[in-house]
């Protein structure tokens, strides 16, 4: 199991705590992915639960993105599998209903910043935390369904920065809209989770579980035109050779050769 699952009580209702554990940087595959969609469904049936946490223990990230190592064992013609399952984790993070809080503990990268994004409460601890869609900044496209995400929660003029990869602190990334608090320590980065859910759970899950369905529905009409571009991606030999120097830089710890 690569999350630790735990009740969290606000008010008279449950939240589910999801405590990201995959590796020592958090790291994302399809694997592990598909073991999260697996626990947002399990939360969404279950009555006992009337929202959900992200967070982790981690000392440093909250989620690094990507699992490089793992990419770079990923044959081309199953790339677009395993890296495009990002995309239908975030489209499937959009159709849970119930309330969605993060806890950004550490350095949120690619993925961790598209958990973030896709959460309907973002807090931030201050200090060494970090967010960034840096998906370009390794030679991928920044999907649609993403792009449309941000659109809707960060300031306009500010859109095309974060999606060219910038990397904001706390201060910083509430400063344009990412973040809606920030925290000076752990503690009182939970004491604002307890805070929002205290008052969540006062409201009919019923009406929140509607309104929600309305915010998101628009960014899901076009999740089918957004993943066949991500998918078209793949098949780019450009595209392909640049992540692919990407990934081989992380590990070698140096800076990538892009093609173009």
């Amino acid at each position: 199991m690569h999350f630790k699952l735990s009740d969290l009580s606000a008010g008279k209702k449950i939240a589910r705590l999801v405590d990201i554990q995959t590796n020592d940087q958090n790291s994302l595959t399809r694997t592990t992915l598909l073991e999260l969609k697996a626990i947002l469904d399990e939360t969404l049936k279950d009555d006992k639960y009337a929202s959900l946490v992200f967070t982790s223990t981690n000392p440093k990230f909250f989620s690094n993105g990507l699992d490089a190592e793992n990419v770079a064992r990923t044959p081309d013609e199953k790339l677009a599998e395993e890296v495009g399952e990002i995309v239908l984790f975030f489209n499937h993070l959009l159709r849970f209903d119930k309330p969605v809080i993060t806890e950004v503990t550490g350095y949120a990268m690619g993925g961790g910043a598209v958990i973030t994004t896709g959460s309907d409460y973002k807090y931030m601890l201050a200090g060494k935390a970090r967010i960034s869609f840096s998906e370009v900044l390794v030679g991928l496209p920044l999907p649609g369904n993403f792009i449309d995400k941000i659109a809707r929660t960060v300031y306009p003029p500010f859109v095309n920065t974060v999606c060219a990869g910038e990397n904001f602190k706390a201060e910083e990334a509430k400063a344009i809209g990412l973040i809606d608090e920030i925290a000076a320590d752990t503690d009182t980065l939970r004491k604002l989770t307890l805070k929002k859910l205290d008052a969540l759970h006062k409201i009919p899950l019923s009406a929140l579980r509607r309104t929600k369905q309305s915010i998101n529905q628009p960014i899901l009409d076009r999740a089918e035109a957004t993943l066949k571009h991500t998918y078209e991606s793949f098949i780019t030999p450009t595209i392909v050779k640049n992540f692919r120097e990407a990934m081989a830089a992380l590990q070698e710890k140096r800076r990538p050769q892009y093609l173009d």
